[in-house]
């Protein structure tokens, strides 16, 4: 009986401590609420607030700093005036610091001051910033961009508001300071709000930001109207589809290279109505390095690095990647191309995506294109992994005996090293179909699959793929 109660008293206390774990805030308006976020710790948090390890600790009740998980909810102390919950907010398209202070009713001040910015032209579209969440009644949004003689009074009877209350939301002393273009904002449904962007757009986003090497970004366009969208993310061009049970939505896919150079890029959309451009915005967005492993040096055959046998090659997989068609194959979340599952260890990566290489001593400028997958199992069947139309199949000097099934929309997935081919060029697959067996064809120190996935002409992580379902 003693033993039970033991037990008893121990399940009591863990499950006392998993419930402080996941929050130590605990009904006090006169601190803001800050969520821990994955990798944080409270020195790193005390130094983004500008306070003490101790202060957090003290006013959080906290006994146990190792109870500090992704997802706790703690007070911050040292931020006077501001309450509420603070949240992390990436910058999106169109979005900058002095509209989002109107937008939220913060000032201009405390924005700068919570996040140690001098300046706000140090932001850009994917800079990481904290953002005081304001009540829900008190949320503005754009109503419409000022045109051109236009005045506050006018802006004010179109919304039907006093004209000071409009003044007063928009932080402006009087309706001479406007200037066309700029933002005017308002309490009204979300449903009617536009982007500064233009009168033309309700929303337009990037997902996720920053821009990372080797991931693969969503950009969603919300129009008031069917439009003609293009656009550009660096130094590629974009392809924009409708959502098909979403009027006036759009989406467009890119990859961004395991290599890209991490800084600033510029980002570009327009918008056509009848042949007619209506709008052309350009922003720079934020791009930084990925994290990935540098594989110990690798010796293969002299030709298969050889600029003079692969560079025909890379030319001649590109002429296939790079296409875009408008039909689109895949239906959700793409499958792993063997047989076995991650989560029971019948499937083994022999190398991951964006591993730096270095081939025959060079140095190391080469990376691991895509998931090079071990014999794990009896089975050496190889699957699509997702449905599509298959564009190649052939002996390459590096990827040995090779498939590309075209996905549609610029999507692509590339199977080398086969033993054997099972599908002919133009066959239609479906996902889990069977389309070859694992070799040790091409540039190999061994038998395995290399698979790839291509996005709008850019090599990214298959993981994402796999765990993520894109438009």
């Amino acid at each position: 009986m003693r033993r039970k109660i033991v037990y008893s008293i121990l399940i009591s206390f863990l499950l006392l401590s998993l419930n402080v774990k996941t929050s130590f805030a605990q009904d006090n308006p006169n601190y803001p609420i800050y969520i821990v976020q994955s990798g944080e710790t409270l020195t790193s948090i005390a130094e983004k607030f500008n306070t003490t390890v101790a202060e957090i600790i003290n006013i959080n009740g906290i006994v146990n700093e190792n109870l500090i998980t992704e997802g706790t909810e703690l007070y911050i102390p040292g931020l006077e005036g501001i309450t509420g919950r603070l949240v992390t907010h990436a910058i999106n398209i169109g979005e900058t610091l002095e509209d989002l202070s109107i937008e939220n009713s913060i000032p201009l001040e405390t924005l700068l001051s919570i996040n140690k910015i001098t300046s706000p032209n140090e932001i850009y579209v994917g800079t990481n910033i904290i953002l005081p969440v304001p009540d829900e009644t008190s949320a503005l949004s754009i109503a419409h961009t000022m045109q051109t003689q236009d005045t506050m009074l006018e802006n004010a009877v179109r919304e039907q508001m006093n004209p000071w209350v409009l003044l007063l939301q928009n932080d402006l002393r009087t309706g001479n300071i406007l200037i066309p273009n700029s933002p005017i904002f308002a309490k009204i449904n979300t449903d009617q709000a536009v982007s500064k962007i233009s009168p033309f757009i309700r929303m337009v986003e990037i997902s996720p930001l920053p821009l990372v090497q080797g991931t693969t970004i969503v950009i969603n366009v919300e129009t008031t109207e069917p439009l003609d969208l293009t656009g550009i993310v660096g130094d590629h061009t974009l392809h924009f589809f409708p959502y098909s049970d979403q009027p006036n939505r759009y989406y467009a896919i890119q990859g961004i290279h395991a290599m890209a150079e991490p800084g600033l890029i510029t980002f570009n959309l327009t918008g056509s109505s009848q042949g007619t451009v209506i709008f052309s915005y350009d922003q720079m967005l934020l791009q930084e390095a990925g994290t990935f492993i540098q594989d110990p040096p690798l010796y293969v055959q002299d030709e298969t690095v050889d600029p003079a046998i692969t560079g025909p090659e890379e030319d001649l997989v590109r002429s296939y990647t790079t296409q875009v068609s408008s039909e689109k194959y895949w239906q959700g979340a793409f499958r792993y191309p063997v047989d076995g599952s991650v989560e029971d260890d019948t499937i083994g990566f022999m190398s991951t995506y964006g591993n730096r290489r270095s081939y025959n001593g060079s140095d190391y400028t080469y990376f691991h294109t895509g998931l090079d997958f071990g014999v794990y199992t009896n089975s050496l069947n190889i699957y699509a992994a997702e449905a599509g139309v298959v564009v190649y199949t052939g002996s390459l000097t590096v990827r040995g005996n090779a498939t590309f099934i075209d996905h549609g929309q610029g999507v692509f997935s590339g199977y080398f090293h086969q033993a054997q081919i099972l599908v002919n060029v133009g066959d239609h697959v479906e996902k889990g179909q069977l389309i070859g067996q694992i070799g040790s064809t091409g540039r190999v120190t061994g038998p395995h699959l290399h698979w790839e996935i291509w996005v709008n002409g850019v090599q990214v992580n298959p993981v994402d793929w796999v765990l993520n379902t894109y438009p």
